[in-house]
């Protein structure tokens, strides 16, 4: 059984690893990507589905925390994950406000962020990530958090908030309780037997492996 997820030490706030390009693909693997998937996803409208994916959401989020790594203050990899869901429900609301700019035909529609692999870039902060938007990792992410999705969904729906919320969502299991009026005690006995079940059919998925991300 998996228990919450654990980080090791950050490192100090004014040494930002931000700033060391080698280090970012290591930093977004740290993030959870299926996971963040799975909550972008849960964030976007079933109109907004339509026309666009949870995948170019992230695409678009990690290519403007890139762009915008050298003025994000490092306070450790939570406030890291907290900024980069800050700038996706940003881009929710630019991607609905585009969709809503073409419905009522009122011109051209927002550029979006993300500028097409052709065109060069005008400088080191317009750099895209070299390996953490390449097609192929947003496809292996996406696979991923598709499996969440459907673990998560089979899951009984007195436990499948709780297990979203602390597991994926990284909420803590006193504010669970808070939201949904129960106990924390009655929060991390639902906890347990949802995780279990998660767990399991993640492990049918990946052929035997019980990793939850």
């Amino acid at each position: 059984m998996p228990e919450p997820p654990t980080r090791p030490p950050d490192p100090e706030p004014d040494r930002s690893p931000l700033i060391d390009p080698d280090r970012w693909d290591e930093l977004i693997e740290g993030v959870r990507p299926a996971s963040c998937l799975v909550i972008i996803g849960s964030s976007m409208s079933k109109s907004l589905r339509e026309h666009c994916a949870p995948e170019d959401i992230w695409q678009e989020t990690l290519a403007q925390a890139w762009s915008a790594r050298k003025q994000h203050q490092w306070q450790g990899k939570a406030a890291f994950r907290a900024w980069l869901f800050e700038i996706a429900r940003n881009r929710i609301r630019d991607a609905v406000r585009r969709i809503e700019t073409e419905k009522r035909g009122g011109g051209r529609a927002e550029q979006r962020f993300v500028a097409p692999a052709s065109e060069p870039a005008s400088s080191d902060l317009d750099l895209q990530p070299p390996d953490s938007v390449t097609p192929s990792r947003i496809a292996m992410h996406a696979e991923r958090a598709a499996a969440m999705q459907r673990a998560l969904a089979a899951l009984p729906p007195e436990v499948e908030p709780i297990v979203r919320l602390h597991l994926l969502e990284e909420v803590t299991m006193e504010e669970v309780a808070r939201q949904l009026g129960i106990s924390v005690s009655s929060a991390w006995r639902r906890f347990r037997r949802g995780v279990e079940l998660y767990s399991k059919a993640m492990s049918d998925w990946s052929g035997g492996s019980s990793s939850s991300f």
